[in-house]
């Protein structure tokens, strides 16, 4: 089996695939904490839009699907977002 890497591996560390998830779009929406509250701007992996087929459906966050970078450290399939406190 051979297994393509978006980013940088790591020597001594053991990689293992994860297990398929059924409906993608609506676990992905279930894993937001619901104290988030309303998401005022959000980055999102593109693997998460890639793999999770979410063209076309609703997942309730605003902002750009791009590489998964945060605090200039390459990381697979994250997002982060911003909320705003009244």
């Amino acid at each position: 089996k051979v297994v393509n890497f978006y980013a940088p591996v790591f020597p001594n560390v053991e990689y293992k695939l994860a297990k398929p998830i059924e409906n993608y779009a609506s676990q992905f929406e279930k894993s937001i904490p619901q104290e988030a509250g309303d998401l005022t701007f959000s980055c999102n992996c593109i693997l998460n839009f890639l793999y999770g087929e979410l063209e076309g459906k609703q997942i309730n966050v605003n902002g750009p699907m791009t590489f998964g970078e945060i605090a200039y450290q390459l990381l697979n399939q994250t997002m982060v977002y911003v909320t705003l406190d009244k």
